[in-house]
């Protein structure tokens, strides 16, 4: 199969105008992927397969010859699941090599939290989050002011902060770290071995949820029916479909089970970044998950 006519997981081909960004994106979420899992100076078995997984589900990333070479050393090692001084050597010389020579344009925010959030699936790939890896991710995120204020980096730098505010860091503050860590990467490969790109599960808790005359609007890909099928059922129970980003108008935001690949970040997208940005300013708009929705209709 040519490249013009490469398919996703999804069927989905990869020849659409948006290629470039998400070949960039996915660039990114490697740099950050590599980075995360090597930053306590330790390559684990399950760090290994959450890796190799993610490269087999972003497949278009053999053309990149970094990351073949990379997929191929990886094949090797778990081939006999075990890996050899030498082996663990050359993964890592290999790790860093990419970490190194994947250019990212130091004026794009959108880079920098794509790179943010493979670093935090990094951290989290051998299914626990230690001290050594707290300490890097203060410092990542002190060196990187210009998405200080860009969702999910507040809610991150507030646990953190929590954690170091009497310079003691638990084994309890770690594992409340990497479950927010996980719900803010979608991340349940512990769970369901998936490794692919999932949207975030950081959602509001509500109690009810009113459709007449509320203002809903739709982002990502549902389990439950397409996009069109979807609003319509909303529209059907008296709610306001917005289409576009999310406006004061706005009540709602629900999330599809599924993650866009035209997503401006791996996690999440546009509407979701604003309507967290209107969340930060005041303004009475939810998240809610595809399941939380169909709960309630």
């Amino acid at each position: 199969m040519t490249k013009s006519t490469q398919l996703d997981k999804d069927g989905q081909p990869y020849n659409r105008s948006n290629f470039t960004h998400n070949q960039q994106k996915a660039l990114c979420s490697l740099k950050g992927l590599l980075t995360g899992i090597v930053c306590d100076e330790s390559l684990k078995p399950a760090e290994l397969l959450f890796l190799n997984a993610w490269l087999k589900d972003h497949e278009f990333l053999q053309d990149d010859p970094d990351s073949a070479d990379l997929i191929d050393a990886l094949e090797d090692v778990l081939e006999d699941g075990v890996m050899t001084d030498e082996e663990h050597e050359d993964i890592f010389c290999l790790v860093e090599d990419i970490i190194a020579y994947k250019d990212l344009d130091d004026s794009c925010c959108k880079d920098h939290l794509n790179v943010l959030l493979g670093i935090l699936k990094g951290i989290t790939a051998d299914q626990e989050i230690n001290e050594s890896e707290v300490i890097f991710l203060t410092q990542w995120l002190t060196s990187n002011p210009d998405i200080a204020e860009i969702w999910p980096v507040p809610v991150l730098a507030k646990k953190i902060v929590e954690i170091l505010e009497d310079g003691i860091i638990t084994k309890d503050e770690c594992s409340e770290l990497y479950q927010l860590v996980n719900q803010v990467t979608g991340n349940d490969f512990n769970e369901t071995g998936d490794a692919s790109d999932n949207p975030t599960q950081l959602f509001d808790i509500v109690e009810t949820i009113t459709h007449t005359d509320y203002g809903f609007c739709f982002t990502g890909k549902f389990r439950s029916g397409s996009r069109s099928e979807i609003e319509s059922k909303a529209l059907n129970l008296g709610a306001i479909v917005i289409k576009k980003t999310p406006t004061l108008s706005t009540h709602y935001v629900v999330v599809g089970s599924l993650s866009s690949r035209d997503w401006a970040y791996s996690s999440h997208g546009r509407k979701i970044e604003h309507a967290k940005s209107m969340q930060a300013k005041g303004h009475k708009i939810f998240i809610i998950s595809e399941d939380q929705w169909m709960a309630a209709i």
